[in-house]
């Protein structure tokens, strides 16, 4: 997904058009399965951006499914139709403050965010290696971003994966310029690029982006 050639609202809108998966939202009977799905994405999809000790470090500390989202029911799954138990991609929204993590990661934040001045955030998006590269992560972000509208946003934030970025620059996000340096428990650092994107009045679109330059700043363990 990161070529400039490919275009994955493109590819998104024809997995829509072919009827082929469905989404449904995800319960806690579904926790093992998309910490197993999560950690298979990463360490296939982020080789080249984290480092194998990267990785080990933060799959199930910082990256794992949040079930306060999961409560909220703003959590989904897609699946290919007649097999609802198979995780092609995963992802959500929030009306909370917290950016990003995992119920272990730091810096949670619970409290309610205000759709009138604040940004809902996108959350945790991944595809199943087995069916990456397919318009299927873009399919559940614009699933997501309808969600996020429905809930009275017309602001998103996300903390986005080294892995994708290019790609959401393609969907229309822009760099904040703030980087996190999330330190995990086995001592390594976890850099998530923070971004923005306002909805259009009409429809969710992709843009041309130009990349802006971003500062990196650091989180302490257990703090934001």
């Amino acid at each position: 997904m990161n070529g400039h050639s490919h275009d994955p609202i493109a590819s998104a809108k024809a997995q829509e058009a072919a009827h082929k998966f469905q989404f449904r939202e995800a319960t806690p009977a579904d926790i093992t399965a998309l910490q197993k799905m999560i950690g298979e994405s990463l360490r296939a999809l982020g080789k080249g951006y984290y480092t194998q000790a990267e990785l080990d470090g933060s799959i199930g500390y910082l990256f794992g499914p949040d079930t306060l989202l999961l409560h909220d029911r703003t959590y989904f799954v897609l699946h290919p139709l007649g097999s609802p138990n198979v995780v092609s991609a995963c992802g959500g929204w929030s009306f909370r403050r917290t950016l990003y993590g995992a119920d272990t990661a730091p810096g949670r934040l619970p409290e309610a965010r205000d759709p009138k001045v604040e940004r809902a955030s996108i959350r945790a998006i991944f595809t199943h290696p087995e069916w990456a590269r397919r318009g299927l992560g873009t399919m559940m972000m614009r699933y997501c971003e309808e969600k996020a509208k429905e809930g009275g946003f017309t602001g998103l934030e996300m903390g986005a994966t080294l892995s994708g970025v290019a790609l959401y620059e393609r969907c229309g996000y822009t760099r904040s310029g703030k980087i996190d340096v999330v330190r995990c428990p086995n001592g390594e650092g976890i850099q998530i690029v923070h971004m923005l994107k306002d909805l259009p009045e009409f429809g969710i679109e992709a843009k041309d982006l130009d990349d802006d330059k971003p500062r990196t700043s650091e989180i302490a363990r257990g703090e934001v």
